[in-house]
């Protein structure tokens, strides 16, 4: 049960972490950002075979944080209210995919909700601002159970309980439905709420689908949540408590890496990392089923803007933490993909199809065969296909899959032999072979801006997004020498 939200003062002298305000130019773009505990109890569960749910431990005791970005006057509000389960795979919070997609967000007026979710991060907020963070509680309430011999992926902590997640959000989730003091948005009436999670957080959004969101007590007054967006991630679910393996089927027995099944519109957007692993059946526009997969070819899961330009302005702050990333490669150039229109143009694909009925366009997949042996360093089975350049073939076409000025990586290599699998790397063309291709940079920029506009044509690059993404690609071949 959510029994309290308590606005967090920020003064000169204490503010949030991973605050956005410099990053995105808050005061320029007429944005506000607000920080907030959640405080109440939340039930553990444990579930069956067939993935039934009973309650292990009740009323367990909580207070996590969130984040929220609003359009200083309501007038701006779109009605659009996207929840991001923050991502805390590094053991801290990433709002990964308001990294990807604030510019939309800002400019059509869309309200941000970033939710912590796991004991994991604790300790990082907890570095940056012990005072501020002094009440963030995700305490194991039983922490005498012995500790599982077959973790989930991420790291087991036995002092925190990842299980309180479920409650904490749905409560949340019910209560932005209405105009009670729990809601802190309220002023900004009627919305529409979109879950979405990058990686682990993918997990948590299918978790939240396959156990949650169709309990009768969660649907009775319609839906938990209007739509979905599942990015750089399967279908797998999150493990239901911290004792717990990922719990690998999904509704009727489905191998959840291949469906995610939704009442509401969902779409799934995949780099060339996961889909190495993740293995999407196909799209579905059934009244049990609405989903689409969009893949994205030179790409990987981890990018030099995600990792490491977009805290920039926030360095400091980094450091206080201990959180501060880099790319661990050293062959070529850290992966530099200008991808983020496409997570721009899912997002709004997803409203259209949500408030307007407009199905999500259908996306060709990256082409792929298996092998009997592994192709990469990787050891996967699946190997994309790729064209003369060692590039992808398939998936949605942008310019830097149409013009490529490099050969695109999926993952990197160390010096010591080994590969980091989620930070690709590029290998640049020579400025030569540059010239060889596309002459000059003049051309370059035409085919360029074909390339851009049979996106922004297709619905896979909205045309708001267009000057920037022809500019960016375009600045990216002239820094590796064509002229």
């Amino acid at each position: 049960m959510l029994k309290e939200v308590k606005q967090i003062p920020i003064t000169p002298d204490s503010h949030p972490f991973i605050t956005a305000v410099n990053a995105c130019e808050f005061e320029k773009n007429g944005y506000l950002e607000d920080e907030y505990f959640l405080t109440g109890t939340a039930n553990i569960y444990e579930e069956d075979s067939s993935g039934v749910l009973t309650v292990s431990t009740p009323d367990a005791p909580y207070t996590t944080r969130i984040l929220v970005r609003r359009p200083a006057e309501l007038s701006r509000f779109s009605g659009n209210v996207v929840i991001e389960v923050l991502n805390s795979s590094a053991n801290y919070d990433i709002d990964r995919d308001w990294q990807m997609m604030w510019r939309h967000i800002i400019r059509h007026g869309d309200i941000y909700i970033g939710i912590s979710s796991k004991g994991h991060v604790v300790d990082a907020l907890k570095r940056f601002d012990p005072v501020r963070y002094a009440p963030i509680n995700w305490a194991n309430p039983t922490p005498d159970r012995p500790a599982p011999e077959n973790a989930n992926p991420f790291s087991f902590l036995k002092e925190y309980e990842s299980g309180l997640f479920w409650d904490i959000l749905v409560d949340f989730a019910k209560a932005l439905r209405t105009d009670a003091p729990l809601n802190p948005i309220r002023e900004y009436g009627k919305n529409w709420l979109y879950l979405v999670g990058w990686s682990q957080s993918g997990g948590y959004l299918a978790r939240i689908l396959n156990s949650f969101a169709y309990l009768p007590e969660n649907c009775k007054d319609g839906p938990l949540f209007d739509g979905y967006l599942n990015t750089g991630s399967g279908a797998g679910n999150a493990p239901i408590n911290s004792y717990r393996a990922t719990w690998r089927m999904g509704w009727g027995g489905t191998p959840s890496s291949r469906i995610l099944r939704s009442k509401e519109p969902c779409i799934a957007v995949n780099t060339e990392s996961e889909n190495r692993s993740t293995f999407w059946y196909g799209d579905f526009d059934e009244p049990n089923c609405k989903f689409r997969t969009w893949q994205i070819p030179c790409s990987s899961h981890d990018t030099e803007y995600t990792l490491i330009r977009y805290y920039d302005a926030m360095m400091d702050d980094m450091r206080r933490a201990n959180t501060i990333q880099s790319w661990e490669g050293y062959l070529g150039e850290p992966m530099n993909t200008p991808y983020e229109p496409i997570f721009c143009a899912a997002l709004q694909a997803l409203y259209n199809w949500v408030r307007e009925g407009v199905p999500a366009p259908h996306a060709p997949k990256i082409k792929t065969e298996m092998t009997y042996e592994p192709t990469d360093k990787t050891g996967a089975l699946v190997a994309n296909r790729k064209d003369i350049f060692g590039n992808a073939l398939g998936g949605i076409r942008y310019p830097t899959a149409d013009c490529p000025t490099a050969t695109y990586q999926s993952y990197s290599d160390r010096k010591d032999g080994s590969i980091q699998m989620m930070f690709g790397q590029c290998t640049p063309f020579s400025p030569a072979l540059l010239q060889a291709i596309y002459g000059d940079l003049e051309n370059y920029r035409r085919l360029v801006e074909q390339s851009a506009d049979s996106a922004v044509a297709k619905g896979f690059v909205l045309k708001e997004d267009r000057d920037w993404l022809v500019d960016r690609t375009c600045e990216i071949a002239a820094a590796r020498g064509l002229r």
